[in-house]
């Protein structure tokens, strides 16, 4: 079974652009995923919505069975590596210290989705630009599968 690590903008996102109220087939759709661990929520993804105070660490408590994954040493080997291949790719340093910031979540998503061998899921699209670090680049340069919100609804069969 595949497994998909969602970045804190597939929740972000969808709380915005799917509100909870009008689509309540993707809220249950996506709370059934993470109880059933098919969809994994990162811990450092908690503590970003939980720092942000944003309600929607309210509704992930409010999930029965939900285990956030902590980074492993593993993740922590990964995490050097994905650091260090993002420093030898040419981006300005202010993008090099907000990807590595510890408040980010983005460097451990990509060293969780290669240590674990999980499918990161973001509404991230790439780009050439040397200003910001992008999941997608980084899972492009780094062999990490990587899809986008919309290819994961589809795959997952949402419909609503």
């Amino acid at each position: 079974m595949e497994r998909y690590l969602l970045d804190s903008n597939i929740f972000i996102q969808s709380e915005h652009n799917l509100p909870q109220d009008i689509f309540e087939g993707f809220w249950r759709e996506l709370g059934s995923l993470l109880e059933m661990g098919t969809a994994v929520l990162h811990q450092t993804v908690a503590d970003e919505l939980k720092r942000k105070q944003d309600p929607l660490a309210n509704w992930i408590e409010g999930l029965s069975g939900i285990k956030t994954m902590a980074p492993s040493e593993e993740t922590l080997e990964k995490y050097l590596e994905v650091c260090s291949w993002a420093d030898g790719q040419g981006y300005d340093s202010r993008a090099l210290r907000e990807f590595k910031a510890e408040s980010r979540a983005d460097a451990w998503l990509c060293a969780e989705a290669l240590a674990s061998d999980l499918t990161l899921v973001t509404y991230e699209t790439a780009s050439n630009s040397i200003r910001k670090v992008k999941i997608p680049n980084v899972c492009a340069g780094m062999g990490i599968r990587c899809i986008n919100g919309f290819d994961f609804m589809r795959v997952q069969g949402f419909r609503f």
